[in-house]
């Protein structure tokens, strides 16, 4: 084992200023129709798609966009960070930009639900709220997820909005997306959705049943921050085949498996250039060869420690106090040294291959 690593470096705002913001969305919206949506949904990952906006005209039936929510739609990245400051360093691993994940994140926080920093990439998030005790089903404050693929969605990301109003049949949703740059809002049928996406509930609420009018129905715009811990879910295709990894867990003394799921996590929300089977392969490859994805790896000829072998081992510290226990700690720091080093891990296994550390 080598380790001559070097040294690298809400609160909510009251009701009547929430109303005070400029609308500059459209707020009557029809149904996703092929003439009018974006080639794919670009929420999900870095895109050259110019900004458009998918709003075709409401079909006859379809509601009009009301309640408090309707006042965030047409907001840009800085102003909701200005409205929701207490959840910017949460939903910050949901980067880089306006992604999907990024607003859904910072949406549902808003709402007091307990949404974790490595829900994966928009087509992930069902899978990942399932694992936190969400079920499946239409209800105001749940989110709406897309398969790569479906209703115009990224084919390589998905996609994932938030439920903000029911009328009916008629689901409202908000997202976001790096080629909007703004809140955006949609409708679609609650009984009858797109082919390849769910919609998804907190399971203390209370399904809504198509038929039910919930008209501007917003009811936790004033709950509390949520501290809970992480929780990741991860299913990732390799070139050597499909590699199935399940973490529920906020990373503290993690099994090397677990740690496996959080790096997958953290690649596909924070290092998407990295997120293809090379350069995962090298990752997984080089930390295993480093300290077997152990958190409590300690080279007994030197200072270095845990899953990436810091040299010293307090360098970690950079990323945060628990270093020393913490696995998604440690891989936040770890990605973070590839990543200013060597540009990837790719590379970083490139460099190790010929010199015997990194």
């Amino acid at each position: 084992m080598n380790a001559r690593i070097r040294n690298n470096r809400f609160r909510l705002l009251g009701r009547s200023t929430l109303a005070a913001l400029t609308l500059t969305g459209v707020l009557t919206v029809g149904a996703c129709s092929p003439s009018g949506v974006l080639t794919f949904l670009s929420g999900c990952k870095n895109t050259t798609v110019a900004t458009g906006d998918t709003a075709t005209g409401s079909p006859a039936g379809a509601s009009i966009a009301s309640g408090e929510w309707a006042v965030l739609v047409g907001q840009g990245m800085g102003q909701i960070k200005a409205l929701w400051p207490g959840y910017v360093a949460w939903c910050g691993t949901y980067r880089p930009g306006f992604q999907c994940t990024w607003w859904a994140c910072m949406r549902q926080r808003a709402l007091g639900h307990d949404v974790g920093q490595y829900w994966g990439n928009g087509s992930q998030w069902g899978e990942s709220a399932r694992r936190a005790g969400w079920v499946e089903g239409a209800t105001v404050g749940g989110i709406m997820v897309f398969a790569p693929g479906s209703a115009g969605s990224s084919r390589v990301y998905g996609h994932v909005a938030v439920v903000e109003q029911i009328d009916g049949d008629t689901v409202h949703i908000s997202e976001g997306g790096t080629g909007w740059g703004r809140v955006h809002t949609r409708t679609f049928s609650a009984s009858n959705p797109p082919l390849g996406t769910t919609y998804w509930h907190p399971a203390d609420a209370v399904e809504t049943v198509p038929g039910a009018s919930e008209a501007g129905t917003d009811t936790a715009l004033d709950a509390p921050e949520s501290s809970d811990a992480t929780t990741a879910a991860w299913t990732c295709e390799t070139g050597a085949g499909t590699i199935s990894a399940s973490y529920s867990g906020d990373g503290m003394r993690a099994t090397p498996d677990e740690a496996k799921a959080l790096a997958r996590g953290m690649i596909a929300s924070g290092w998407r250039q990295w997120d293809t089977a090379e350069q995962w392969e090298a990752l997984e490859w080089l930390w295993e060869h480093e300290s077997g994805w152990r958190w409590n790896a300690d080279n007994p000829t030197s200072d270095a420690y845990g899953i990436p072998q810091a040299l010293p081992g307090r360098k970690m510290a950079s990323a945060g106090d628990d270093w020393e226990h913490n696995a998604a700690t440690q891989i936040r720091w770890g990605l973070g040294y590839i990543q200013s080093r060597y540009g990837s891990p790719a590379a970083a296994k490139s460099f190790w291959l010929t010199h015997h550390w990194y």
